[in-house]
């Protein structure tokens, strides 16, 4: 049996096109999400959303909000997380606000910085509905045992806080120091911890 130039090329082609696609795709790794608040689905929650310029006015730019996480395992890589959040909706005019700038920082168990990004609100947070998960991907981050994700508001939307379940691992960062998560209820004069709504993700 013979075969046209034609056919040669576009068999050729094919088997190349194979050949890539199985280098490429190969056996999925499962990565895992690590989670400090309950565990729910978030629709399943009871939260709130929270901003430090709100809370603490001018001084809440600097305030940041944090989780502490552990690697799971040894050579454990940090590949993402995830923020729910909301940079709000006005029904009435039917706009968004203003674009600002929200910031992002992983940091070791020593406090150390490893990465840091930052980036306007609205193009992840903008939703007539309310509020979205976002997951941002970092670049592979090997961390061994505790490490932080940090993250400053700046009055630029509102950050996930959950009002039940607390697992004691979100904290305020204020002048390099860490502060529990945690509010006083004026009524009762009882003391309130709550969880920031951020996951890490990696493998």
């Amino acid at each position: 049996m013979s075969f046209s130039a034609q056919d040669t090329i576009e068999k050729t082609v094919k088997q190349v096109s194979a050949a890539a696609s199985a280098s490429t795709t190969g056996p999925k790794v499962a990565l895992t999400v690590l989670k400090q608040d309950s565990g729910m689905n978030f629709s399943d929650m009871n939260y709130t959303l929270f901003s430090a310029v709100s809370e603490f006015g001018l001084a809440g730019v600097g305030i940041g909000e944090v989780v502490k996480f552990n690697a799971p395992k040894l050579e454990w890589k940090l590949k993402g997380v995830q923020i729910l959040g909301w940079s709000g909706f006005n029904n009435t005019t039917k706009q968004f606000p203003a674009d600002r700038m929200f910031l992002v920082e992983i940091r070791d168990s020593n406090g150390d910085l490893l990465y840091r990004f930052n980036d306007i609100q609205n193009i992840y947070y903008a939703s007539a509905t309310g509020p979205v998960a976002h997951k941002f991907d970092v670049p592979a981050l090997p961390v061994i045992g505790d490490f932080f994700v940090v993250f400053y508001d700046r009055a630029s939307m509102g950050l996930g806080m959950e009002l039940n379940n607390a697992t004691g691992n979100s904290y305020f960062i204020v002048n390099g120091q860490l502060i529990p998560a945690e509010f006083k209820n004026a009524k009762t004069n009882e003391t309130q911890k709550v969880n920031w709504l951020i996951r890490a993700i990696g493998e």
